[in-house]
Order: structure tokens, then C-alpha cells, then sequence
């Protein structure tokens, strides 16, 4: 099984672009460790195969923190116009950063900027949900919230965890190496 970490992001303040949260927490559970609240991250955890963190965009800083896992599996939200509920796709890197002085990254840069600072590569994949309400205020709308669990299940057969039946662990999940 591939050292992996499962990455979400998005805005837990406009809808359902917070949906990766839920599946974050969801595999978090299924891996039997604590879920993250909303002030969390995950970054700090460490020391599992499988690691999920979740963060409110991709920013160059995390390009170090994550260039020593085997692979990435990236979760998000996409808009009504891509018209599959759940769609997942191999990244590779390329050189597609903001041409805004905006801190966020698309996934594919996010990943040339990984191989670039540490000379590493992890395969990658992005997994991206339907999200049908991105206004302001929490919550999923009940289209986005249905999609958690069929996604939580493709992540994890990305990562190849193995799922036993356990209880939550007071541990944290491995983060970072």
C-alpha cells in the first residue's frame, strides 16, 4: 500500500464547497481516528500509511510538508456545469500557477510546485464532487451531502487502505512526513 495522503479543501462558509471536509472526516472515521472540527486541519498529524487532512485552499507553503508521501489524493467540489457527480482523474504536474497575486493554486500546480521544491513526484488524483449551493453559511445541500459517502469509498480504494471494523482511536492520523 502507497504512503498517502487524501487532501481536501475548500470553503466550509459557502456551502457545498466545504463538501471535501465531510469526506475527509468520514474516511478519518472509517480509518478509525478522530475527525477534524472545523478549526482543524490534520497537518500536525502524523505516523500512519494513510494520512487525510483537509485545508481551505492549496498555498504554496504545504508544497514541502507533503513532498515525502508516495501518493496524493486531492478532494473538491466542482460546479453544476461539469455535468458527472463525482469525478476522478489522474494530475500530473504542470506549470499552471495563479496569474493573480492570489495564494491559491490549481492542483495541477500545486503538484509542479511539489516536484520542484523537493524533486519528488506522487502520483496523484483528484477526486471532485457536484456541488449544487456554493452562497454563504454552512451545511451541504442534500444533493452534495449524498455524494460523501460514494466518494469516501473511491478514495479509498485510491489509497488502498484496508477497512476493519474499530472503534474511533483517541489517536490522530498520520499527517505529514
Amino acid at each position: 500500500m502507497p504512503h498517502t495522503l487524501v487532501i481536501g479543501f475548500g470553503n466550509l462558509d459557502r456551502g457545498d464547497d466545504g463538501v471535501a471536509f465531510d469526506v475527509v472526516n468520514l474516511l478519518r472515521r472509517q480509518l478509525g481516528f478522530l475527525p477534524l472540527d472545523a478549526e482543524e486541519t490534520g497537518l500536525d498529524d502524523r505516523g500512519a500509511e494513510t494520512g487525510a487532512v483537509f485545508v481551505p485552499q492549496l498555498v504554496p507553503e504545504l508544497a514541502l510538508d507533503v513532498g515525502g508521501w508516495e501518493r496524493l489524493v486531492f478532494i473538491d467540489a466542482h460546479v453544476p456545469a461539469e455535468p458527472r457527480a463525482i469525478v476522478c482523474v489522474a494530475v500530473q504536474p504542470e506549470a499552471r500557477l495563479s496569474s493573480t497575486l492570489s495564494h491559491t493554486l490549481p492542483v495541477e500546480g500545486f503538484l509542479w510546485l511539489v516536484q520542484t521544491v523537493t524533486g519528488r513526484a506522487p502520483e496523484s488524483f483528484l477526486v471532485s464532487l457536484r456541488g449544487q449551493c456554493f452562497e454563504p453559511g454552512r451545511g451541504l445541500s442534500p444533493a452534495a451531502a449524498g455524494l460523501v459517502e460514494p466518494a469516501a469509498a473511491m478514495v479509498l480504494r485510491l489509497t488502498g487502505a484496508r477497512i476493519e471494523p474499530t472503534p474511533v482511536q483517541s489517536q490522530r492520523i498520520g499527517g505529514l512526513s
